[in-house]
């Protein structure tokens, strides 16, 4: 079996009290419901801590990170961009530190994968981990720094395991499954049961309504195991049910970006598109591809080539080609019914043809370039502001002269920076000093491993 078990991280008996009160006080909305309880009926504290969630709150999460050995900068670096990729959507973010780390990153080699859930990691001693990343160093596969940082990562953020839902458990022949995991995990018959067979305890986090087999939370159960023989794929990275449920427990504020909650970034040239993972900085392998068979729903205008793209506030993409513009519903993975519609229809004071390019800002403003010109749109009041449009020229300090003439493409990162593309280069643009980085422009070729070296866009 391919995949590498995971296990959640109890907390030791004599602190289970301490941890469920840490819970409470942090959140009081994970207090236990005592009103269904027999009448009569006293419990002890340790029986209500059992019941107690470990959920962060709706303020959202920020949290400090620690290394517990001699992780290299470079490595720390690359793990705890995957741990923000669910920041990418949801109020979360992960910071290193050395002073007093609330996350303790361990890699302890055979001694797995794991992590406290949630708010249990506070109550873990000062000097033990709370994560353990079992071996990983530069040389592990990019596909499990996805897989199992973010996984794991999830765990800390209150997520359990999907597959734990009895739903899935239902499913599960119980004991070909203990033998198998016993077999290729090392566990114990007793390990499996607690790990794979027992459904979400009620102190398990709030969870979607529907049953997610493809979540990075779940485990990848052979076909074998399951008495319908059918598999469980179990997710490889963040989807996108996971990114928006994660949103919803954790609302913003979250940085506007053009990274999907998968991580990342889709660049259109023609009749192709780039698949660029942000945490790699990189095209993923196969691209770049055709766009028809790939976005479903688009119709067949779209696929020969689309004009612009951005990831708006609401969970939706939008694409837009002429005159025209589709709604992409990013937790379905497909155009919404009803589309394409005319741009006049539906967005006041916006170019009603030939949008080059498109980016939603932090300031709540989204910018819409059309040739040399730009506007501002308000996202709130839903049109665009009074005094559009305007020359790009004069009013985007630092912009290269050739930039003003004509933006071809324009995407935000979710480290408050954005990147401008007119022809075979491209700009850093610094949003929060509002100016163009030095030393830009650059090319292309070099710095985008596997964008088209001649541009971006049309």
């Amino acid at each position: 079996m391919a995949h590498i078990g995971c296990t959640i991280k109890q907390v030791p008996p004599d602190k289970v009290v301490e941890s469920a009160s840490k819970a409470v006080e942090l959140n009081p909305a994970n207090a236990p419901n005592t009103s269904s309880l027999p009448h009569g009926f006293t419990p002890t504290p340790e029986s209500l801590a059992v019941m107690t969630q470990k959920y962060w709150g709706p303020a959202g999460v920020r949290l400090t990170v620690g290394f517990l050995d001699n992780a290299s900068a470079e490595l720390r670096r690359r793990i705890i961009s995957h741990m923000n990729a669910w920041g990418s959507w949801a109020n979360v973010q992960f910071a290193e530190t050395n002073t007093d780390p609330q996350v303790r990153i361990a890699r302890t080699r055979d001694d797995g994968y794991w992590s406290y859930l949630g708010t249990d990691v506070l109550s873990i001693p000062d000097d033990e981990p709370t994560m353990n990343l079992d071996s990983f160093t530069m040389n592990t596969a990019d596909s499990e720094f996805h897989r199992v940082v973010r996984h794991e990562t999830g765990h800390t953020l209150g997520f359990p395991h999907e597959h734990m839902r009895k739903e899935i458990i239902d499913r599960i022949d119980r004991e070909k499954a203990i033998a198998l995991f016993m077999r290729t995990q090392g566990w114990s018959r007793e390990e499996v049961i607690a790990q794979v067979l027992t459904p979400f305890a009620a102190s398990a986090l709030k969870a979607t309504a529907a049953t997610d087999v493809n979540s990075i939370m779940c485990y990848d159960l052979p076909g074998s195991i399951m008495k319908d023989g059918i598999a469980v794929p179990g997710g490889k990275d963040i989807d996108n049910l996971d990114a928006a449920f994660a949103a919803k427990l954790y609302p913003g504020p979250v940085s506007p970006s053009a990274v999907w909650p998968n991580g990342k970034v889709y660049l259109f040239k023609g009749k192709t598109y780039v698949s660029y993972d942000v945490a790699s900085d990189k095209s993923d392998p196969g691209f770049p591809a055709d766009i028809a068979g790939h976005w479903t729903g688009f119709p067949a205008s779209f696929s020969e080539g689309v004009d612009a793209g951005v990831v708006w506030t609401n969970g939706k993409a939008y694409f837009f080609k002429g005159s025209q513009f589709v709604r992409f519903d990013l937790p379905a993975e497909r155009v919404d019914p009803g589309y394409p519609k005319t741009i006049s229809s539906k967005w006041p004071g916006v170019f009603t043809e030939d949008i080059d390019a498109v980016v939603v800002w932090p300031n709540g403003k989204a910018y819409f370039f059309s040739g040399d010109q730009y506007l501002r749109y308000d996202i709130a009041r839903n049109k665009a502001d009074p005094g559009f449009p305007a020359p790009i020229a004069g009013n985007w300090p630092g912009m290269p002269d050739d930039f003003a003439s004509g933006i071809d493409e324009a995407v935000v990162w979710n480290d408050g920076t954005a990147y401008f593309f007119s022809g075979d280069r491209y700009v850093r643009y610094d949003i929060a000093a509002d100016r163009v980085e030095s030393g830009y422009p650059q090319a292309i070729t070099g710095n985008w491993p596997g964008v088209w070296s001649d541009g971006v866009g049309r």
